[in-house]
């Protein structure tokens, strides 16, 4: 996969640098390699004191050889022993060194890359601490072993070295039959693995219960293709068990019986027979250790080549930058897609005054996620340039950055921990004031103080105290803990009901007022009134930039025209584009008095017309002011509705006027008139015109009740 980090995978020296400490591993060959060969070494012991003994202490009866013989290899077995212990202790405690030297670099990488590198470190790890690293520290030494046995006898050379050749057969041909069914058994666990989390999170969403019992079966089935490919490869296992557990007790006896025939010849003593059948079998044994170690070994050895090609982290040491001045300009961001695909951001360019709020809207797709976390740094630009007041972004430092930048992505999410703990983003030294202030402009103080353990409240064991919506709050007053100067925020209220944006609305004022630079993602329309700028983005460009007013109306142009006919199935279509119409979170009782002003036209047109042939109808929408906005009907016929309004409005300056009498027309021409502003008919070149100006004055439309 291209954008996958793989083992072995042919890395530019240019793109990365490597990891300097890691390569002080191999300082550590040649002193392990001594404790090896002194280990290895007195694997001659046992043998050379059996020798001894059967050659000299048994024929002489001398005890005192046999003591001093028993001392000597007493002493020898002890330094054994010191040496394996200095040599584990060694491989163990590199293991730990080279985990913590990597894991913090490894998930400094961009999250595609983790996976494949903690595989990597997770590869050297079991090397390390296995039989793999003890059986690649022997094996330099099998030659010494084969030189003894051919110095006690070449035939003992010879039977090695085919037994030895018999065990790589078995390893070999084994590795062979079974590697097609290792691969799939593999790619059957891991996507075990995987429905096996999905079954477990759907287990707590009972609504769901046909997908939640679908992914059951699914995992049920491939429980069962695991478990099928288990059953191809066990008889493959255990046949190899099986005949390297013969070929080690056959390499005792064969070692026996050919040092016993050399005794019966007279070209070997019977303590060289025992020493050599002795070596033989440690011989043996130390190499299907070896060989046996092998796909280890080349995992470990890739594993390593490849965590010396990751970046080393970037430190956190540099000049701090205690004050930015909240200006963010953007200048020819470029983010490529790869593989010839357009880029997903293309040319981006604007400049925002410190202390605005700018909104980014777009299609899904159009690549306003990935300009927010370019911006924040989170995911920094590989072409153009992000500047925050007159400091690059990637010449930040860290701890600089998390002072001044804040980020909220889209499903935030808290970890294991208090409430406390998670809004100071664990650090060591946040006061309970901070936190509480915090909490308090994210306006969340009170919604955690209700809760029984408040601020104590273990996330982590109680995971659904809270609600989507709420650890969204809750994670706002995190990103805003250390006040930064820019908060950048992806889609804040996507999760929230109505009186959650209004809340957030309330929280967002605050930070405005603190003179907060604010960047946010939205796609609905409630947070638009805070926004002072609004950039739109297309295919990864921009569409539109500027203030929020001009944009808006550049975009809403072509949606103030609807044209619709006059069928009452044309209603709901006629509220959705009057909806459409508001952006700002406290425009909703406009857009509802707008709804019903529109829905009264449409009555109206409709009334005062024929209704044996098909009619068409045309609106059109524009805002006056901030708290007004006017809506005209037109259709293409002469009406008399013009007529009657003089009768309607005769009646409504009566204090008891007969208004439910009235005909359907007249209604809704006296309903429009209480329900407006201004409301005027008129014919203008052979068209009926309808006018309504609407604000969100009250109205007295109690007399109308009964319409």
């Amino acid at each position: 996969m291209p954008h996958r980090f793989q083992e072995g995978a042919d890395v530019a020296p240019s793109t990365f640098a490597s990891i300097a400490p890691l390569n002080h591993m191999r300082r550590l060959i040649f002193p392990l390699l001594a404790l090896s060969a002194i280990s290895n070494l007195a694997i001659l012991v046992s043998p050379i004191f059996m020798m001894q003994v059967l050659d000299r202490v048994l024929p002489t009866g001398n005890t005192h050889t046999l003591i001093l013989l028993l001392g000597m290899a007493a002493l020898a077995l002890l330094l054994q022993a010191v040496v394996d212990t200095l040599r584990d202790l060694s491989l163990q405690r590199t293991m730990h060194w080279c985990e913590r030297l990597c894991a913090p670099v490894v998930l400094s990488q961009p999250s595609n890359l983790q996976e494949g590198l903690l595989t990597s470190v997770a590869h050297l790890k079991r090397a390390l601490a296995g039989p793999a690293a003890r059986a690649a520290l022997s094996l330099p030494w099998l030659p010494v072993f084969t030189l003894v046995l051919w110095v006690i006898h070449p035939w003992f050379a010879g039977l090695a070295a085919t037994l030895i050749a018999i065990a790589a057969a078995i390893r070999l041909t084994s590795n062979s039959s079974s590697k097609a069914i290792q691969l799939d058994l593999s790619s059957a666990r891991n996507q075990e693995m995987c429905t096996l989390k999905d079954a477990q999170s759907l287990a707590v969403q009972p609504a769901i219960t046909g997908l939640a019992h679908n992914v059951l079966q699914r995992f049920v089935s491939t429980l069962s293709q695991r478990s099928r490919l288990e059953d191809k490869l066990t008889p493959i296992e255990v046949t190899t068990a099986g005949l390297e557990t013969f070929l080690r007790n056959l390499t005792q006896l064969l070692g026996l019986s050919v040092g016993a025939a050399l005794v019966v010849d007279g070209s070997l003593s019977a303590g060289g027979m025992i020493a050599a059948s002795l070596i033989l079998t440690k011989t043996v044994a130390s190499f299907e250790a070896a060989i046996g170690s092998i796909p280890d070994l080349i995992q470990a050895t890739r594993g390593f080549a490849t965590l010396q090609k990751v970046p080393a982290m970037r430190s956190s040491e540099g000049t701090e930058i205690a004050d930015l001045n909240g200006s963010l300009r953007c200048e020819g961001v470029i983010f490529p897609k790869g593989g010839g695909a357009p880029p997903r951001l293309d040319r981006i360019t604007f400049d925002l005054p410190s202390a605005r709020c700018l909104a980014i809207v777009g299609a899904s797709g159009s690549g306003k996620t990935t300009l927010l976390e370019a911006l924040a740094g989170v995911v920094p630009c590989p072409i153009g340039t992000v500047w925050l007041g007159e400091t690059e972004i990637r010449t930040l430092p860290q701890h600089s950055q998390a002072a001044h930048i804040g980020y909220l992505p889209q499903q935030a999410q808290l970890y294991h921990g208090s409430l406390a703990q998670n809004i100071c983003g664990f650090a060591s030294k946040a006061t309970d004031a901070e936190i509480i202030t915090a909490a308090q402009t994210a306006g969340v103080h009170g919604l955690i103080s209700a809760l029984p353990n408040s601020y104590d409240t273990d996330i982590g064991a109680t995971p659904f105290v809270l609600s989507a919506g709420q650890k969204q709050r809750v994670a706002l007053a995190r990103a805003i803990f250390h006040r930064p100067s820019y908060l950048f925020l992806d889609e804040p209220n996507a999760l929230l009901d109505a009186a959650g944006e209004r809340q957030l609305c309330a929280a967002l004022a605050r930070l405005k007022n603190q003179n907060t630079t604010i960047v946010m993602v939205i796609h609905r329309s409630g947070l638009m009134g805070l926004a002072d700028h609004v950039l739109a983005l297309e295919s990864g460009r921009i569409a539109d930039f500027g203030l929020r007013s001009d944009v808006l109306g550049r975009m809403s142009g072509g949606r103030r025209r609807l044209e619709v006919p006059l069928q009452p199935t044309s209603l709901q279509d006629l509220a959705d584009w009057i909806g459409a119409q508001f952006n700002r979170s406290n425009d909703a009782d406009l857009c509802q008095r707008a709804e019903l002003v529109a829905s009264e036209l449409f009555n109206l047109a409709m009334a005062s017309g024929p209704n044996d042939a098909p009619r068409t109808a045309v609106y059109h929408f524009k805002f006056l002011n901030d708290r007004s906005c006017e809506i005209t009907l037109t259709e293409n016929r002469v009406t008399q509705a013009d007529q009657k309004m003089q009768k309607v409005s005769r009646l409504l300056h009566q204090s008891e006027a007969p208004m439910a009498d009235l005909p359907r027309d007249e209604a809704a021409l006296a309903v429009l008139t209480l329900m407006s502003d201004g409301f005027d008919v008129e014919n203008v070149d052979g068209q009926a015109v309808f006018r309504a100006a609407i604000s969100t004055r009250p109205m007295a439309v109690n007399r109308m009740a009964t319409h």
